[in-house]
């Protein structure tokens, strides 16, 4: 890896044998991993399922196209496996883009072609950009067809019968594999605790802060914790790449570079919770950082010394300043590490953000997913074109269509067709069964969809809209909508009335100023009013 602003180490192992740890505690978000040297790079291997599945593939006689975004591990997985494929008889590009002649994928078209008459696998590491540039420039080649069918399906829902075989080529897309999981996490950590070298550095004396951060991140307790943040993080969204975790990992060990006492600023939690501008995941920690959430009881048990802390520790408490009130930093640095090391540190979360817990319940099946659920999304979306209620707002979706006047924003909205809620099934995506046993997939959404309807519309549903949906149902004004989101479900509302036939029986109409609803009943056959309803 080269960090950009700091340079990796050509050697793995130095005098103490922490080289590498510090120089990636010091690297910037451009650490690549094409720099590492051998032993680097065996240190910083995190052996999973992927190396063996790939493997199997391939003595299957299947080729693979490892895409993602950059910093996802693709070169780095491929080199590990790079001699394993290649006594299977694959032929292996680590790295499309260096193969290109500039924007020109036909170098590596042509050694593909060539693979496929040999009969060999053929193997590539390629960022989304350089596959797209594949695909367009031979598009009607069977195997680069293949490759555009599952990028177009990288994720599985609803019936497993509908899925397809992969044929002869296989993409694994990285960008699926969120290195925030709290399994990837915990192998990290893993990984660098068992390090030879860092073991050797903690074991002595000028090493007293990496050794009590290493001593606390070896704790059950702790490790526990941070598993419940990863996850949440994955529900929430986030993500993060794998050279962004190894320096934030780095940075829980070594601290601040501090020297002498272990000081609050040499935490690992401290460490944790540092912003950095230049990382997105600095930014993504402050949404889950335990000193943001209030909880009247335990904070103030913490800013008082009470009884009930000074006791129940996983180690030993950690010693605030001696001054009577602590300062914000002070308390919390304090709130961090009770979190991770106190028996009721999870508690620091129970008055959290009750709409984040409902997600991440439903995407992890602790929450049930069935027809009321289904009915309040219907009623939700109604409410974000609607916000008078009505008896039917969640049994049908009505298909809004609104009217502007010189680009204004629509002030009414018109409905002449529905959808019936039990047409919808709410989804938790899954890998396909083509990549069954790859890696560990976590979902970042849901998907509210209408099987029945052509072309099944699909409603991916984020945490972002979920927070919308259920702020909607009480009560939020479409004014304070997100534009994100307002496009979002104006696009699943025209995809579902291009796919049904249409259904004219009832008009609503509703305006926004006035908060007036209109029910206009028609007759079998559309041709006058029978019946009208105001609803205010």
């Amino acid at each position: 890896m080269n960090g950009g602003e700091v340079d990796l180490p050509r050697t793995a192992v130095e005098e103490d044998g922490s080289a590498l740890w510090r120089t990636l505690a010091a690297a910037g978000p451009k650490a690549i991993a094409e720099a590492l040297t051998d032993e680097d790079f065996v240190r910083l291997h995190v052996a999973g399922d992927i190396e063996r599945f790939l493997g199997e593939q391939v003595r299957a006689g299947r080729s693979i196209v490892l895409t993602g975004n950059a910093g996802d591990g693709k070169t780095h997985l491929l080199r590990r496996v790079k001699a394993e494929l290649e006594a299977a008889g694959a032929v292996v590009i680590e790295d499309a883009t260096a193969r290109m002649r500039g924007d020109d994928p036909g170098p590596i078209l042509a050694a593909w072609r060539d693979a496929i008459a040999a009969g060999h696998p053929f193997c590539i590491a390629a960022n989304e950009y350089p596959l797209y540039q594949m695909r367009m420039a031979d598009s009607s080649a069977p195997h680069l067809s293949e490759v555009s069918r599952q990028c177009r399906h990288r994720l599985a829902y609803g019936d497993l019968t509908l899925e397809e075989d992969a044929g002869d080529v296989l993409v694994v897309d990285l960008s699926l594999r969120n290195p925030l999981g709290a399994d990837f996490v915990d192998a990290l950590l893993d990984t660098i605790l068992a390090d030879e070298g860092l073991k050797r550095v903690i074991t002595g004396a000028s090493e007293p802060i990496a050794r009590r951060n290493v001593e606390l991140l070896s704790l059950p307790l702790v490790r526990a914790r941070l598993r419940t943040l990863a996850d949440r993080l994955v529900a929430l969204g986030y993500r993060a790449t794998v050279r962004e975790l190894w320096i934030i990992i780095a940075r829980m060990i070594f601290g601040r570079q501090g020297r002498g006492d272990y000081q609050r600023n040499d935490w690992y939690s401290e460490a944790l919770f540092s912003r950095d501008e230049r990382f997105d995941l600095t930014a993504a920690l402050q949404a889950v950082d335990p000193a943001a959430s209030s909880h009247p009881l335990w904070d103030a048990a913490l800013e008082n010394r009470a009884p009930e802390v000074r006791h129940g520790w996983a180690m030993r408490a950690p010693v605030p300043p001696p001054h009577p009130t602590l300062e914000w930093e002070d308390f919390a640095a304090l709130k961090r590490r009770f979190y991770f090391e106190h028996v009721n540190g999870q508690e620091v979360f129970d008055l959290a953000d009750p709409d984040a817990t409902d997600f991440e319940n439903l995407l992890r099946g602790r929450r049930g997913s069935g027809r009321a659920l289904v009915a309040d999304l219907v009623n939700a979306i109604n409410a974000a074109y609607c916000p008078v209620r009505f008896d039917s707002r969640d049994q049908h979706l009505y298909l809004w269509s609104g009217h502007r006047f010189h680009e204004q924003p629509s002030r009414s909205f018109v409905a002449a067709e529905r959808v019936a809620a039990e047409q919808f099934k709410l989804e938790v995506p899954r890998l396909p069964s083509r990549l069954a046993g790859c890696f560990d997939y976590r979902p970042d959404h849901v998907a509210l969809t209408a099987p029945t309807i052509v072309g099944s519309p699909r409603l991916r549903i984020d945490f972002p809209l979920w927070r919308t949906l259920r702020r909607l149902a009480r009560g939020l004004p479409r004014k304070l909508i997100p534009e994100r989101d307002i496009h979002r479900l104006d696009a699943f509302l025209e995809k579902l009335g291009a796919g049904q036939a249409s259904r004219h029986d009832t008009i609503w109409s509703v305006h926004l100023e006035s908060l007036e609803l209109i029910q206009v009943s028609l007759s079998a056959d559309g041709r006058r009013f029978e019946g009208v309803r105001t609803y205010a």
